[in-house]
C-alpha cells in the first residue's frame, strides 16, 4: 500500500512539476510586454454590409503586435516601425482594455488576463474593423 501511495505522491509531483511553468509564466494583465497574433478580421463599411478575410488579404494592419501596456506602445511586429500610443488602460472584471486614437481612427482591444484571447476593433467614419486573436508573453 505504501508503494501505490509512493508512486502516486511522485506521479502527482511530477505533474505539479509540469505545470509550474505555465502557471509561472503570469497572467495578461500588461505587467509584461505581450506578442498578439491577429487570427480573424471582419471588415465591415458605413453601409452595414461585412466581410470577413485574413489578416493581411486586402487590408494593410499587421497580423502581429506587440502590447506594452507600460511603456504605453502598441507596435506591428512587421518591422514597418508602426506604432500607436495606448491612450487609456485599466483591468475591469478580470480583462485587460486598452485604448487609443491616431490618423481620424479610434481603437480598441480587450485580452482576457487569464487566457490571453483578444478581440479588439479600429474604427473610422466610413467604416470598422473587429478584430480577434490570442497572445503569449515572450
Amino acid at each position: 500500500m505504501r508503494m501505490i501511495f509512493a508512486g502516486a505522491a511522485w506521479v502527482a509531483l511530477a505533474c505539479f512539476g509540469l505545470a509550474w511553468p505555465a502557471a509561472a509564466a503570469g497572467r495578461y494583465d500588461g505587467s509584461a510586454p505581450m506578442l498578439c497574433a491577429v487570427t480573424a478580421i471582419n471588415e465591415c463599411t458605413a453601409d452595414g454590409k461585412c466581410e470577413r478575410s485574413a489578416p493581411q488579404v486586402g487590408n494593410n494592419l499587421p497580423t502581429f503586435l506587440r502590447v506594452d501596456v507600460k511603456g504605453k506602445s502598441l507596435n506591428a511586429a512587421d518591422g514597418s516601425g508602426r506604432k500607436t500610443e495606448i491612450k487609456a488602460s485599466s483591468m475591469v472584471d478580470g480583462q485587460l482594455m486598452l485604448q487609443g486614437m491616431e490618423n481620424g481612427k479610434a481603437w480598441s482591444m480587450v485580452i482576457g488576463s487569464e487566457t490571453g484571447r483578444w478581440g479588439g476593433a479600429v474604427v473610422e467614419d466610413d467604416g470598422s474593423f473587429a478584430l480577434f486573436g490570442a497572445c503569449t508573453l515572450p
